[in-house]
């Protein structure tokens, strides 16, 4: 007669069949060897705390035949285990993927739990999270526990009713959606569009000789003391050169800085417009009725004869 064997220690079952001896010689290998590690494996992985090893002994009689023994395959948990104690709160979201607050928050929760024993937390644990894992503070901690609650993955910690912050703990349906977690695939960010340079409003002084305005005659715009004293003689030397006599405001941003390269804005060149009202007269451009032209009248026409003798 042999004998079968079945051992049974919580989820790790053994089984072995054959002779007294074949049977003595496995038990112990598995006893010794095998069942150690493979508890080892369940607690690390699961967290669980180590129980009473029991053994459930199952002897019946078998007619089998000497040398018939086949050892049975032990199954155990091949999930690998994480090394908490070499494992930072960066290292293990980063497995997660690119994460949203609330989810950073739930995921950081459970790893201290896992590493530190933290059975629950609070706005001051999220604050401490953040900065643990080097991540950008959120400016309003206290709404992310109120969605994550409502959501149903964390609750109010029954065990710290009165304590002040208040306290959570994450539920079972909070651990299972971390333990399933599926990580986000990032959404390819379109690449911006480079803004096009703001086109210059269209003038009618593009292409003018300059070589025709005779420009000795006149003081080096350069050399003129304000804005106002460079806009009024260049304003002069054009109509003076007969060249035109009215001037829009890209008109004049065009002559300032394409042709006697002054730097100059849209707000310089109307507000002299706007302080010397008397010095010049409007209307507006037949091209564009939106459009207002200007040319100087005679006391800017003085002003900008008074710049040239000033030189002499």
């Amino acid at each position: 007669m042999e004998n079968k064997v079945k051992f049974k220690i919580g989820e790790i079952e053994f089984e072995a069949e054959g002779s007294a001896e074949v049977i003595q010689r496995e038990r112990e290998v598995f006893l010794n060897a095998l069942l150690p590690a493979a508890v080892d494996a369940i607690v690390r992985t699961r967290g669980a705390e180590r129980a009473t090893q029991y053994v459930i002994a199952d002897e019946t009689p078998a007619l089998l035949t000497e040398g018939n023994h086949e050892a049975s395959e032990v199954s155990c948990d091949k999930t690998p285990s994480i090394d908490w104690s070499r494992t930072s709160l960066s290292s293990y979201i980063s497995k997660f993927g690119d994460i949203g607050d609330r989810d950073f928050v739930l995921i950081a929760a459970y790893y201290d739990e896992q590493k530190n024993g933290a059975k629950s937390f609070s706005i001051e644990s999220v604050k401490q999270y953040y900065a643990e894992a080097r991540r950008p503070k959120y400016s309003n901690n206290s709404q992310l526990l109120l969605d994550l609650a409502k959501k149903g993955l964390i609750m109010d910690d029954p065990n710290a009713e009165k304590k002040t912050p208040k306290y959570y703990v994450i539920t079972t349906e909070g651990i299972k959606y971390i333990e399933n977690y599926q990580p986000q695939e990032q959404t390819e960010k379109k690449p911006t569009k480079a803004r096009k340079p703001r086109p210059k409003g269209k003038t009618s002084y593009e292409g003018i000789n300059v070589d025709a305005l005779h420009l000795s005659n006149y003081p080096e715009i350069k050399k003129l003391h304000d804005f106002k004293e460079k806009m009024v003689m260049v304003m002069y030397i054009i109509t003076n050169e007969k060249v035109g006599e009215w001037f829009s405001t890209a008109d004049i941003m065009y002559l300032l800085t394409d042709v006697f390269g002054e730097a100059a804005t849209v707000d310089q060149v109307n507000g002299v417009f706007k302080r010397e009202k008397l010095w010049f007269t409007g209307r507006h451009s037949e091209e564009n009725k939106r459009e207002l032209k200007r040319k100087l009248l005679n006391q800017g026409i003085t002003f900008a004869q008074s710049l040239m003798t000033e030189g002499e």
